[in-house]
């Protein structure tokens, strides 16, 4: 198709490197110019839009064949806020989509915008620059914030696999590359194919043509296409009156939207609403028994895709008309042959065999942080949070992505759910100042999860279609209604999405903001009220210890923990401990967790939210140890509690590389101890550290110690000062000293901090010291935080997605010295017998079973602690398997 004059190629950009792009859209369908058309409307200009044909379009461009069409409503498949008076047809001809879709070009100014005969060969993300680098096939590379895909499902033909494909010496082409120069009059036309784009083609060239073979692998569920011109005087009515298009649009939505009930919810309901239909034409257009039942489907309903025609199997009644239902052995030069040896002599040959739906955004490379392949990731199959974002895959949304396909209504209602909220996440992109936006591992899993069980119970299970993917697995629908599509993506999400910049001078540093959700940004601002008016004057000097203890103990439930856990009050090591058990994906391993709270204050009740959360998100049981407490036991009581309780898991057998750590506040500095300690004895160190807001200097020196005091709600100096009387440290106790000491030999360590409390610059000065000492860091400042806020995970958002990051991190980390399954949305397994609480505390010297490997299971790979993304290539873990899980049984 010639490029129109209005729709001049844009020269490839040359001379001086052109400044990065705000965004770069891919694609030019329906998907792209919307979200190019919204992006101008938020006065945002500097993007550019990528087609590597010669017109808009994308799918209506391609599809010129004879006879094509929608499948939906004239005025639903259009723009909402585009209306267009003027269709000629309730189901609108391809010409008539694609003129519109021109026009929309036109009217929004996006011309200027758009790069013609540009074809993106890869996307790769600069860590360093956080900007898209989208190489283009001529060669060009062009930067770009935001990289947008609208390529869609149905744009990469398919064809099928035959021998001899080649051998045709007759003209042959899909009907997406339908070749108009190809004169059909009087030829022996051979169709492979009967999905929804061979029910429009052949009857629209079963007159024209000689004889035609269409060749079927399975029929199809029809229902008569119930299209009609629209009068003059309606067209004049729906563009003097716009609210009768508005009425006429919404009633279709409806009616539409209705059949939804019988697709996702009540699949009894498809025999009344399709089968009879589909019968009683079939009985009214082809009389011959015989061809009708070779005519009808022996799959459940709606299974494979619903096809709209009212004269198809009346075509397939015509005397030039051959229905071949035998396989297909080969082609030949002048014909095909099926299995059965019968030679189907044909002039030219059509493939209407569809699209390669579920190979999304093939054959760009679409590389991540960390230098991710999008490939790999989807490695068992496509999945998207809301069918737009990846982890792993900052600033990146995809436009009619994974299972955002519809069975029932209009695929432009859903790409406007998702141009909406791409807007949402780029205005709160703005709001905080970030430089990249990404969606958490944990609902993007979450959503996976709950998309595939809905898909269980729908009409497209039950057998093969191009909705499923060579494993079987639905990336392609939508289990639901378009209104909860936009219900999510409109009032749910962006606690989802984590709002990062990094931070200089650090590998894996970055700086967490908030994308100003009001609610959230309310809890905040009332706990950081209450925390400074009930435990910052509260809590330290002048009062006595055992009013702050009391202080505590009041304050433990409204930071409660999460369900899913068995909880074990128990010793270890002969030190009281409460172990949380975790009863869903659980991993051979355990996690100690030491508490903070000045080394005074504080227990497993006071920091079960917590705890909780990180066994029930790293599948790890957790040992929260409650150690012996200054005054009445200064040091080295604490660090000595925490030793007998780490001899006693290592006694049970477990390896110290299935063995996490973690502490916060002081428990962070008893955790540091604790490793320098093991380092000290030349014991095996833990798979992973993980600190929340450690105090690491004794001496209490950092700079926020005096820049941070107004800031922080929690923490005054004189408790800080308090505190480190009262325990007690010699000065010549290195092993309180990580700074002096030195961090040499540690293992991956996660640490997290408020940016406005007075310990942020003990949390800087030790991620610079693990990187001084060639030690993995994982550096998390969270903006407009606090001393350990993520004790308020149940009120705070912020709060829980850090502590799943921190339950992500030690499963990652267990995982990489290990072979574990991976999670999955049932419970896992029972793992090998593990000793009781009593055992694991007065019998430290008994070790556990070994674990055992079930006939045909596949080995897990080993997860990048620092990059703990679901999917992502792994290296292989070379660890035996685990011996033992170091958890009371559940």
């Amino acid at each position: 198709m010639p490029t129109p004059p209005e729709l001049t190629p844009l020269p490839p950009m040359a001379g001086k490197k052109a400044p990065p792009l705000s965004a770069l859209i891919i694609g030019s369908g329906f998907g792209g110019l919307g979200m190019a058309i919204a992006l101008r409307k938020q006065g945002i200009t500097d993007f550019l839009l990528l087609e590597k044909a010669n017109d808009v379009g994308g799918v209506w461009r391609d599809n010129s064949y004879p006879g094509a069409a929608c499948d939906v409503p004239s005025h639903l498949y259009s723009f909402s806020f585009e209306p267009n008076p003027n269709w000629s047809r309730s189901f609108a001809r391809q010409d008539e989509i694609l003129a519109y879709l021109q026009h929309c070009a036109r009217k929004y100014q996006l011309l200027p915008h758009i790069r013609f005969g540009a074809e993106v060969r890869e996307a790769r993300f600069d860590d360093a620059a956080q900007l898209w680098q989208v190489t283009l096939v001529s060669g060009e590379a062009l930067t770009t914030r935001i990289l947008i895909t609208a390529t869609g499902q149905l744009s990469r033909p398919a064809l099928p696999r035959i021998d001899g494909l080649e051998s045709f010496r007759g003209p042959a082409f899909h009907s997406a590359r339908w070749d108009h120069g190809c004169d059909l009059q009087g030829k022996r036309v051979a169709v492979i194919g009967t999905g929804a784009s061979a029910i429009q083609f052949v009857p629209a060239i079963a007159p024209q043509v000689a004889h035609l073979s269409v060749f079927q692998r399975s029929p199809a569920y029809i229902l008569p296409r119930p299209d009609r011109a629209y009068s003059a005087d309606e067209q004049t009515r729906f563009a003097s009156q716009p609210w009768r298009m508005r009425l006429h649009r919404l009633k279709i939505y409806l009616q539409y939207e209705a059949r939804a009930l019988a697709f996702t919810r009540f699949k009894g309901l498809m025999q009344p609403a399709v089968g009879r239909p589909f019968r009683h034409m079939l009985r009214k257009q082809v009389a011959d028994p015989a061809l009708r039942a070779r005519l009808t489907p022996d799959y459940p309903i709606g299974c494979k895709r619903i096809l709209l025609s009212s004269d198809y199997l009346a075509t397939m009644a015509r005397p030039n008309v051959a229905l071949v239902t035998t396989p297909i052995r080969r082609i030949h030069p002048d014909g095909v042959e099926t299995e059965d040896g019968t030679l189907h002599p044909a002039d030219v040959l059509v493939y209407g065999t569809g699209f390669a739906a579920t190979e999304f955004l093939a054959p760009m490379r679409i590389t991540g942080r960390d230098g991710i392949d999008l490939d790999a990731v989807w490695r068992e199959g496509a999945s998207a949070y809301l069918g737009m974002t990846v982890p792993g895959f900052p600033n990146f949304f995809m436009l009619y992505g994974p299972n955002t396909n519809l069975g029932h209504n209009s695929i432009v209602y859903m790409l406007e759910s998702q141009i909406a909220h791409v807007m949402r996440c780029l205005a709160a992109l703005r709001r905080s100042g970030a430089s990249s936006v990404e969606v958490d591992p944990h609902p993007y899993r979450q959503q996976d999860r709950q998309v595939q069980q809905a898909l269980q119970h729908t009409v497209w299970q039950g057998c093969q279609s191009w909705y499923l993917d060579a494993k079987g697995r639905n990336s392609s629908n939508w289990p639901g209604f378009t209104l909860s599509y936009r219900w999510r993506t409109r009032w749910s999400g962006l606690q989802a999405y984590r709002f990062t910049e990094p931070l200089a001078g650090l590998p894996h540093a970055e700086r967490v903001l908030q994308p100003g959700i009001p609610f959230e940004t309310l809890h905040a601002r009332f706990l950081r009220g209450f925390l400074r008016l009930a435990f910052r004057q509260l809590i330290g000097p002048p009062h006595d210890i055992g009013f702050q203890r009391r202080v505590v103990a009041l304050m433990g439930p409204l930071t409660p923990g999460v369900r899913g856990n068995t909880r074990t009050r128990t010793t270890l090591g002969n030190v009281p401990a409460e172990c949380l058990t975790p009863r869903r994906n659980a991993v051979p391993g355990a996690l100690l967790y030491l508490h903070g709270g000045a080394f005074c204050l504080g227990g497993p009740d006071s920091h079960r939210s917590i705890g909780s959360r990180l066994a029930a998100h790293s599948g790890l049981a957790t040992w929260m140890l409650d150690y012996r407490l200054a005054p009445e036991h200064p040091y080295p009581a604490a660090l000595e509690d925490a030793l007998a309780a780490w001899d006693a898991l290592r006694a049970q057998g477990l390896p110290a590389q299935q063995i996490v750590v973690a502490g916060d506040s002081a428990g962070g500095m008893l955790a540091l101890a604790l490793l320098l300690r093991l380092r000290a004895r030349g014991d095996a160190l833990p798979a992973g550290l993980m600190l929340l807001s450690p105090v690491v200097d004794p001496a209490l020196s950092g700079a926020s110690m005096q820049t941070h005091v107004a800031r922080d709600p929690m923490l005054r100096p004189g408790w800080l000062e308090q505190a480190v009387r009262w325990y007690a440290c010699p000065a010549d106790a290195l092993d309180h000293r990580p700074l002096e000491a030195g961090l040499q030999g540690f293992p991956p360590i996660c640490l997290q901090v408020g940016e406005d409390e007075l310990l942020l610059s003990d949390a800087q000065r030790l991620a610079q010291q693990a990187q001084r000492d060639g030690v993995p860091c994982q550096y998390e400042q969270y903006a407009n935080r606090w001393h350990v806020f993520q004790l308020q995970a149940f009120q705070l958002a912020s709060a829980r997605q850090a502590v799943r990051r921190l339950g992500a991190f030690a499963r990652a980390v267990v995982e990489a010295q290990v072979q574990v399954p991976s999670p999955s949305p049932s419970p896992s397994p029972s793992p090998s017998p593990s000793p009781s609480p009593s055992e694991a505390s007065h019998h430290p010297s008994q070790p556990e079973a070994s674990g055992t490997t079930t006939a045909g299971s596949t080995p897990a790979t080993a997860t990048d602690p620092l990059n703990p993304i679901p999917g992502a290539p792994h290296a292989s873990a070379d660890q035996p398997p685990p011996a033992s899980r170091a958890a009371p049984p559940p």
